[in-house]
């Protein structure tokens, strides 16, 4: 690889850790210009996350754009990574990880991992058959499990 190829590979390596991760704009680049850019590109995700999980968005409330940036700064979105219901999944279970999860937010979570799959190239798709998932939620940490029967009915209960 030649010299100006290796020295634009590195600059655009840095230019994404600062629009992903916060990072120092490398030099040569408009700081100003770049900073909205990385706000844009968080406040897009951030939008999509709340449209692909409406009950954790509305059981965060005004605390759910903190939290989630919080979150997305530290998390770098996934090049193979392209829909936002594979993102908010990811957040719901680091707050869950955290013991944050709302409680409202418990059946959500354990509805998309009955009813999707994550495939190799991060999309989503359709779970069939019989599935079942269990997680530990909550405060005292009760098994809450929720079973996708064929034809897509979706059971949910605590044990």
């Amino acid at each position: 690889m030649s010299r100006a190829r290796e020295e634009l590979a590195r600059a655009q390596a840095e230019l994404m850790r600062a629009l992903e991760l916060g990072e120092p704009v490398p030099a040569g680049f408009d700081a100003e210009r770049v900073r909205a850019t990385a706000d844009t590109l968080l406040a897009k995700r951030r939008r999509g996350v709340r449209r692909a999980w409406p009950v954790l968005e509305r059981a965060l409330g005004e605390a759910f754009a903190g939290e989630f940036d919080a979150w997305a700064r530290a998390n770098p979105p996934r090049a193979f990574e392209p829909h936002a219901g594979v993102e908010g999944y990811r957040f719901a279970l680091a707050l869950h990880d955290q013991g944050r999860l709302p409680r409202q937010a418990e059946a959500e979570v354990l509805g998309f991992g009955v009813r999707w799959r994550i495939t190799p190239t991060g999309g989503l798709a359709p779970r069939w058959g019989l599935v079942l998932r269990m997680l530990r939620m909550g405060e005292a940490r009760r098994w809450r499990w929720a079973v996708r029967l064929p034809g897509g009915r979706v059971l949910r209960g605590r044990l």
